[in-house]
């Protein structure tokens, strides 16, 4: 019964953190954008995506850490611990979702032209 979350939280956990990492660093690139159509709605909702994204990744690495050093024979914790895990693909796919339809790649022919003529 635990298997499967057991074995899908890492994959989770490092599709997170990948996606954690990589917007930012492809907004700052120029890669990605915020479509025009809905353009403050997207933008908050994707700002709000990432961080609870980022928010939620943070508390659940806090309560697997104080679940297994601090707590190890405590069943609040690990009842705490799985309500964590059972919520987090939720979110992952909440956030990915959202960041999906909230963020568009340039087109290549774009990123070079730019590069071109500043």
């Amino acid at each position: 019964m635990f298997v499967l979350p057991a074995i899908a939280l890492p994959f989770l956990l490092m599709l997170a953190v990948y996606r954690l990492l990589r917007i930012p660093r492809q907004l700052r690139a120029g890669a990605l954008r915020v479509p025009e159509q809905r353009r403050t709605v997207l933008l908050v909702a994707t700002a709000a995506a990432y961080m609870a994204l980022l928010a939620y990744t943070g508390g659940l690495l806090t309560a697997l850490v104080h679940t297994l050093f601090f707590a190890a024979d405590s069943v609040s914790a690990y009842l705490k611990l799985a309500a964590y895990v059972l919520a987090y693909p939720l979110v992952y796919l909440a956030a990915a979702w959202i960041s999906y339809h909230g963020l568009k790649p340039m087109a290549p022919h774009t990123l070079s032209s730019a590069k071109e003529h500043p």
